[in-house]
């Protein structure tokens, strides 16, 4: 059930972020300085961001569960293989993320 309530705030994050795009597509550079400094939305995006993993997490672990992949008579992935394999293929993305738009 808290899986479930994690995707409540993954969609309030998803709407605040789309707040925050629309301010930048207008041009009103200070007001989005300004909502993106403020305290509260700093600290709920922190919330958000553990929400977000706890949600990976979890879903990373009924992967292994549902979908099991067998070649032949053995299974090719248990959960915990399912966890690892996926949380790497996260950590490996969102260094490219980072590497592409910060560290360039």
């Amino acid at each position: 059930m808290i899986r479930e309530l994690t995707s409540f705030f993954i969609s309030i994050y998803a709407i605040i972020y789309i707040y925050q795009l629309s301010l930048l597509a207008s041009g009103d550079f200070s007001s989005y300085d300004l909502f993106v400094r403020n305290p509260a939305t700093i600290g709920f995006s922190i919330i958000a961001l553990f929400f977000t993993l706890y949600h990976a997490v979890t879903w990373f672990s009924l992967m292994g569960r549902i979908q099991v992949v067998k070649l032949g008579p053995k299974k090719t992935a248990t959960p915990l293989q399912a966890i690892a394999i996926n949380l790497l293929l996260l950590l490996i993305i969102a260094y490219a993320i980072v590497y592409l738009f910060i560290l360039r």
